[in-house]
């Protein structure tokens, strides 16, 4: 026999069968947030921590308040921003300033 006759074509990536029928599957159809974006693996691990993040709040005992050094360590650190973001630039009034000479 001819080698054309006997070999079986299988159908290209893009189509899949579903319930007996082989149905063309489009790439720019939108899937699932987690199956674009994340493998399985990822999902599951997301999942997990998630379960955890609710969970474990409502089993473990409260904790005690850390101390007060360690609470204005966000208000030090937004007292430096906003210094920053406040400060005058280094040319004059009308100057537009280099980029570079920032660097």
């Amino acid at each position: 026999m001819p080698s054309s006759l006997t070999t079986t074509t299988s159908p290209p990536d893009r189509w899949r069968t579903a319930h007996g029928r082989r149905t063309y599957a489009d790439p720019s159809t939108p899937r699932g947030f987690c199956a674009k974006y994340f493998s399985v693996e990822s999902c599951l691990l997301l999942t997990l921590i998630t379960v955890l993040l609710l969970v474990l709040p409502l089993v473990l005992p409260p904790l005690p308040p850390p101390p007060l050094a360690v609470l204005l360590v966000p208000v030090a650190l937004l007292a430096v921003l906003m210094a920053l973001a406040l400060m005058p630039t280094a040319g004059y009034r009308n100057e537009v300033v280099d980029p570079a000479s920032y660097l």
